[in-house]
């Protein structure tokens, strides 16, 4: 886990930002958090979730509902808070993309969906 020198992050420190892999490929946004409430009663977060799912979620439950039944979950990916190596407005991941499986989605809607638009050159 990365040091954080004392500092405080808030969610909006994380939400948002890029994930950048160690070959400095860009590989999505971070859309939601994974946390867990200890007994103690301390949060600790858990990862960081890059997906269609969890940010039609942060839209609207009805959204996130309907992206849920259109992809099964396949396209949320959780990252762990150990891979994170930097905060900042990027998110620097220790491993290389190929470790990630995100960006998946981009290619199925490209596939299933926008080859059905004239134009689209998806055919």
């Amino acid at each position: 886990m990365p040091q954080l020198d004392d500092n405080m992050l808030s969610i909006r420190d994380i939400l948002d930002s890029q994930l950048e892999t160690k070959d400095k490929r860009r590989i999505g946004r971070v859309a939601d958090i994974e946390a867990e409430l200890r007994e103690d009663g301390t949060l600790v977060l858990k990862g960081v979730i890059s997906g269609p799912q969890a940010l039609a979620g942060r839209l609207s439950t009805p959204l996130r509902i309907f992206f849920q039944r259109l992809f099964h979950d396949r396209f949320d990916h959780c990252i762990p808070m150990q891979d994170i190596e930097n905060f900042g407005p990027t998110l620097k991941l220790h491993h290389r993309a190929a470790v990630y499986p995100v960006g998946q989605s981009d290619r199925w809607i490209a596939r299933y969906l926008l080859r059905w638009l004239p134009g689209s050159g998806y055919r």
